[in-house]
């Protein structure tokens, strides 16, 4: 029963935030309320591990993000405006370069390497009338776009590692006392 309560306090925590983040994200300049939803979810997904693997994941996240902008950049200034298929090439070629940066700790930077450039892709697209039309009127939307990303990713991050530490670890701990006594 304890574990209910906990999930229930989890669900209730989780859908309070997320309404006020969701409201307020573009007051804040955080760009893109998804991005905290989706890094609060693959970091939920990591469990008992998400303490020792957390610092890696911040990094690829930030990683990730950066490789976003300077995929944007790749197809918007250097590339042919055929949108899809820049997009396709600059994408798969930092995609690789992560992969294999991350090969030492691919388990942990890699998802959130992902994350992070599918996020910033997916918040410059909301100006995707700019990119066929007016591509140099998308550069002044890329700065505030970046740090928005970045702050989104960290936010729900930061929300996964507090839920974990109030209200997750302590299942664990309780699980693990009453296995120990056994």
């Amino acid at each position: 029963m304890d574990n209910v309560k906990r999930n229930a306090i989890l669900a209730v925590v989780l859908a309070i935030v997320a309404f006020f983040w969701i409201w307020f994200f573009d007051y804040l300049g955080a760009k893109a309320y998804w991005a905290a939803l989706i890094s609060f979810g693959v970091c939920l997904a990591y469990g008992s591990a998400l303490a020792r693997s957390l610092p890696w994941m911040t990094l690829g996240g930030v990683l990730g993000v950066l490789a976003g902008l300077l995929t944007y950049l790749l197809y918007m200034l250097v590339f042919p405006l055929y949108y899809g298929l820049s997009v396709a090439i600059a994408g798969a070629i930092f995609i690789l370069i992560a992969a294999a940066v991350s090969i030492p700790k691919m388990r942990e930077m890699l998802p959130m390497f992902l994350v992070g450039w599918g996020v910033f892709q997916a918040a410059m697209a909301r100006f995707e009338y700019l990119f066929a039309e007016k591509p140099i009127e998308g550069m002044p939307r890329v700065l505030p776009t970046l740090f928005g990303v970045i702050l989104s990713l960290l936010f729900g991050m930061l929300l996964a590692a507090v839920l974990d530490a109030v209200v997750l670890r302590r299942r664990a701990e309780a699980a693990e006392s009453v296995g120990g006594s056994e």
